[in-house]
């Protein structure tokens, strides 16, 4: 009887199956597919977020240096301050005032009550020329001030017409003097420099003349 010779085809099958479990060990995952669009969208999240970064610290040193430069050579605090003049002029100090009460109003053109209350001290600042110091200044503004001032000829009337500086919103003085977000704001200067009071809120004829009276022993005609 003649023996089989399973030899060729033990050894192709042999072959064949080692070549699969070979190509079967080399394939890659099922997952690693999905690995390059994940990395991908890693990337470029990271990416956006470094950018987004980098933009706000950009904004955050320009606002620093504007707000830091544009207070340069000026003083805001309560007791001893030197302000531009609004529109550009002098400098003006509270020592170079002294000598006379001074009151110092604070405005801004987007404030109603001011427009309300600028024309009495407008008036009472022509009235009182020469005894009392009427001092106007422009703070937080957002519009234009310089015009603002000039509708109600506060250039002419007034002692100094000045624009605050520093702090956050071009509010340096203000904010020494403890404003917050209100306006308007008006506080009050004895003869030599020193504060007597601030208060918050619109004055009419009356009230403002009250008050100039009480603290100054000067009267304005109503």
């Amino acid at each position: 009887m003649s023996k089989k010779r399973p030899t060729q085809y033990t050894k192709g099958a042999a072959t064949a199956r080692t070549r699969a479990g070979a190509a079967a060990t080399s394939r890659p995952p099922a997952t690693r597919a999905y690995t390059g669009p994940r990395r991908r969208r890693r990337q470029r999240r990271t990416a956006a977020f470094s950018v987004i970064a980098a933009i706000v610290l950009v904004a955050t040193v320009t606002l620093a240096f504007l707000g830091h430069s544009s207070s340069t050579g000026y003083q805001t605090t309560a007791s001893d301050w030197s302000l531009p003049t609004l529109g550009g002029g002098p400098t003006v100090t509270l020592a170079s005032l002294k000598g006379r009460p001074t009151v110092v109003n604070f405005f801004a053109s987007w404030c109603q009550v001011c427009a309300s209350e600028l024309p009495v001290f407008a008036r009472d600042a022509l009235a009182l020329r020469g005894r009392v110091n009427v001092v106007e200044v422009n703070a937080l503004e957002t519009g234009n001030g310089d015009s603002f001032a000039k509708h109600f000829n506060l250039f002419g009337d007034a002692t100094a017409v000045l624009r605050d500086v520093g702090g956050s919103q071009g509010d340096g003085l203000f904010e020494s003097l403890g404003g917050s977000t209100a306006l308007p704001m008006t506080a009050f200067y004895d003869a030599n420099g020193h504060l007597i009071t601030t208060h918050v809120g619109g004055y009419d004829a009356a009230t403002l003349g009250h008050e100039l009276k009480s603290l100054y022993g000067v009267a304005v005609p109503l």
